[in-house]
């Protein structure tokens, strides 16, 4: 009992001493001698790397300030708009740099340090070509939308587009430049910056900017950061009065300097007796004044079961049964032309079998994945100029590919088969297992190509965990999703060929006579 008693006495310390020295994180900062910031590398000259491999850009500048002012290293991690509150929350980084847009929903998922460091709007990249002259311009069109943006539901419900949704910034300038969308919706301050480029000198802006929101740097919600959270704000309030944010602006050509210059001024002003009109802690007064309100742009949910409102629920379901209507047309498609390449290869002149042979061998060895992202974002866009259409969209281009590769597999497997001559249908119903391996393997794939295919039935998810701080729920639901998905599809398939093969076989035997091979 008493070895009991001093086994728990030192449990209890250990968890004490543990709360207490995670209940700070600034010190824990400084104890260890290094701040993990999560950065862009995607968005200059915010951030970028530069051409020695280094963190470059207004907000590693911000950030490595920040390191040396609390006497520490600083050591960058890259995120991305769709995965850095879940990079901050998992506490792979300590803190975010990384152009987050003050809004009430993340309030929700994170700390938003005050007072704000620059601010944008939104705005849409696109060629000359498209002539856009306004908003009402994009109804119905397929519009490129970065995954986690703040601003991707508004554009959505309020303009109607047509939205495409991407992981990361070089995703979607491939995607515009290779004309899979419209237009590219994003912050105007970046858009601003690329459409300086050469590269993009046939590209305009021609759109007034709308949704404008300030950015914040941001720490995690617990216990622990608070310290950190606070002592943020003081450095920012320091530097916003000596003018160090403005200096760093210039120095990296930033748009918008005018918003910068205005809180130089603000948190300089003073009151009629001679005190600080903007302060760490303003009057009630002056909050509004010193302490920009947060952007509010759509209704929470208000069932705390489910954390996505009808908007985020219905785009969601839409998008999960968009991937099984791709599914099924694959499986259909690649029957097709599975017995195609059959026919060609076993029932034409024997040059042109063996070459059909051939190819659908060199078609098989190639990873379809690999094929799709060779033909979708390079060979077709080599057909066009960047202002013309597109010769075939997304779905069309991963259907083709998906399907040539399984059927090209169902064809080498029914032409290897022992059997010679005979029906076309002896070998398949020969070769029933392998074939229907293949259909299955193809049905498990086809969730990976719908990426390329709509790119909003699996990307709207990870969208939906950079918006809501759901990944556990998000990625539960898409495992659960795909499996039954999967399994739906595989006794689906048996189903079939299973009573097309025992009505072969019934036919065959009533019609078998004596000596002829079955």
């Amino acid at each position: 009992m008493k070895y009991r008693h001093t086994f728990f006495l030192c449990l209890l310390c250990c968890i004490w001493l543990q709360s207490a020295y995670a209940a700070d994180l600034l010190e824990k900062i400084r104890d260890r001698g290094v701040i993990v910031i999560g950065v862009k590398i995607d968005y200059p000259p915010w951030g970028m790397i530069d051409k020695n491999q280094q963190h470059a850009g207004f907000e590693p500048d911000i950030g490595r300030q920040i390191a040396k002012e609390l006497n520490v290293k600083v050591r960058f991690k890259a995120v991305t708009s769709a995965n850095r509150f879940q990079k901050l929350n998992e506490k792979d980084v300590d803190m975010l740099i990384a152009t987050v847009g003050d809004t009430q929903k993340r309030h929700q998922q994170v700390h938003m340090v005050l007072p704000h460091y620059f601010r944008s709007g939104v705005t849409v990249l696109a060629h000359y070509s498209k002539e856009i002259r306004l908003w009402a311009d994009l109804i119905g069109k397929p519009v490129c939308l970065t995954a986690g943006a703040y601003f991707n539901k508004t554009l959505v419900q309020n303009y109607r587009i047509e939205p495409i949704i991407l992981m990361s910034n070089r995703d979607v300038k491939l995607a515009l430049l290779t004309n899979k969308c419209q237009a590219w919706a994003y912050d105007n301050s970046s858009l601003f910056h690329l459409s300086q480029m050469p590269q993009w000198q046939d590209y305009e802006l021609p759109l007034e900017s709308i949704l404008p929101i300030h950015w914040s740097l941001v720490t995690r919600k617990d216990t622990a950061s608070k310290s950190l959270a606070s002592w943020l704000s003081g450095f920012l309030i320091k530097h916003i009065r000596q003018g160090d944010l403005l200096t760093w602006a210039k120095g990296w050509d930033l748009p918008d300097q005018h918003y910068l210059q205005q809180q130089h001024q603000l948190w300089l002003s003073k009151d009629e007796n001679g005190q600080p009109v903007c302060s760490h802690f303003p009057s009630a007064a002056n909050r509004g004044l010193c302490f920009e309100p947060t952007l509010s742009l759509t209704n929470p949910s208000t069932h705390t079961y489910w954390p996505f409102d009808k908007f985020d629920s219905e785009l969601l379901a839409q998008s999960l049964l968009h991937t099984v209507f791709y599914t099924l047309l694959a499986l259909i498609i690649t029957v097709v032309i599975a017995i195609t390449f059959s026919f060609l290869t076993l029932y034409t002149p024997a040059w042109f079998g063996k070459a059909m042979a051939f190819l659908t061998h060199i078609q098989s060895t190639i990873p379809p994945i690999l094929m799709l992202y060779l033909v979708y974002f390079g060979a077709l866009s080599y057909w066009y100029d960047a202002g013309q259409e597109s010769i075939l969209d997304g779905v069309s281009i991963s259907l083709i590919v998906l399907s040539l590769y399984a059927a090209a597999g169902i064809n080498n497997l029914v032409i290897s088969s022992s059997l010679s001559g005979g029906k076309l249908i002896h070998r398949y119903m020969k070769n029933y297992t392998g074939v229907k391996a293949n259909l299955i393997n193809l049905a498990k794939a086809a969730g990976l190509a719908s990426v390329v295919a709509s790119p909003n039935a699996v990307l709207v998810i990870n969208s939906l965990v950079a918006s809501t701080g759901q990944p556990v729920l998000l990625m539960s639901l898409l495992a659960a999703f795909y499996y039954t998905e999967v399994m739906l599809f595989t006794a689906l398939t048996e189903s079939c060929m299973s009573a097309f093969r025992a009505r072969y076989a019934r036919n065959t035997v009533s019609k078998t006579l004596p000596g002829d091979p079955l």
